[in-house]
């Protein structure tokens, strides 16, 4: 039995569902975003894109976020098992009046119990067979193949544009965008910094000719170096595990199955054990009262993310 499964006895499943998808995945995430700048997603080299279709991605995050969760969706036995509750949930509301009138049953609440701790076990097998390094199946491998070929901009936009706007900005990339073609000078610096492709986006290069035209020169010109500027956030391995133990205690409180900072550091020292084979996670603070006040240091900047993105600009 792995660790984090341990850890997730006793816990309500959903939050245990999330809590450990969220904790195993951090080991994953600086070596994405160390290749950022390269163009880079580990070992793939991302050719430059046709800038129109690439600018329309900052539109509406659907567009790329959509096809890479049902590329997941038909890889992975989890993700099936997911996008089947997700179709469930969307004709919840039409038999919602109807539910009201009927008394939920303790049979009916044991069943949902059931189906989502029947999630939480195949969440670990999955984990398990990425620990042991399980080649893909031929029709998974096939799945991503096909992915990858018909999205490649989708792909790497989500990689290299969306991926860090949220660790580094907290926001959609299209919540930055749709504030930067409304004028909002800091909003397209963040943009030209995450993303040198934004200074040819028409909309964009219209706000910052309009500097231009006003006679704010040195605005002008700190907008025009700013791709040249790498950002300066360093998303060292122990700064990525202090943002996510945030956003998984915001998780917790908002499942109102609160999760304490021992219990929080217990799961990333079971991640550990899991991956590294090290009884706990050196990288954390060694004062439980440090990790404690990191924890709520890092919950308030998640608020945003957890917001919808902005779905649609014209």
């Amino acid at each position: 039995m792995l660790a984090v499964e341990k850890w997730a006895q006793g816990k309500q499943p959903l939050l245990a569902l999330c809590a450990t998808q969220i904790a195993t995945f951090a080991r994953e995430i600086t070596e994405i975003l160390k290749n950022q700048k390269k163009n880079r997603l580990l070992q793939h080299t991302f050719s430059i894109p046709d800038l129109p279709s690439w600018h329309a991605l900052y539109r509406s995050h659907r567009r790329y976020f959509l096809p890479f969760l049902e590329m997941i969706f038909q890889a992975s036995p989890l993700g099936q098992q997911l996008v089947s509750l997700r179709y469930a949930l969307k004709d919840l509301p039409r038999h919602l009046e109807q539910m009201k009138k009927q008394d939920v049953t303790p049979k009916q609440i044991e069943e949902a119990h059931e189906y989502l701790k029947g999630l939480l076990r195949t969440s670990f097998a999955e984990m398990q067979e990425d620990l042991n390094d399980t080649p893909l199946t031929p029709e998974v491998r096939a799945v991503v193949q096909q992915y990858k070929a018909d999205n490649e901009t989708a792909l790497a936009f989500l990689f290299l544009v969306a991926f860090p706007c949220w660790f580094l900005y907290k926001k959609w990339p299209s919540t930055l965008y749709h504030r930067a073609i409304r004028g909002d000078y800091n909003a397209i610096h963040k943009l030209l910094r995450l993303d040198p492709f934004t200074l040819h986006d028409p909309a964009i290069g219209k706000q910052i000719q309009r500097v231009r035209i006003h006679g704010r020169q040195s605005l002008y010109e700190e907008l025009l170096s700013a791709p040249m500027k790498p950002i300066k956030a360093k998303l060292t391995n122990r700064r990525i595990k202090d943002m996510l133990a945030g956003l998984i205690s915001l998780i917790a409180d908002a499942l109102k199955q609160p999760l304490t900072s021992t219990e929080i550091r217990e799961l990333f020292d079971a991640v550990a054990q899991d991956a590294n084979k090290r009884d706990i996670d050196t990288s954390l603070p060694e004062s439980q009262e440090a990790y404690s006040k990191v924890i709520q240091r890092n919950r308030p900047e998640w608020q945003p993310l957890l917001q919808p993105g902005q779905k649609k600009v014209k």
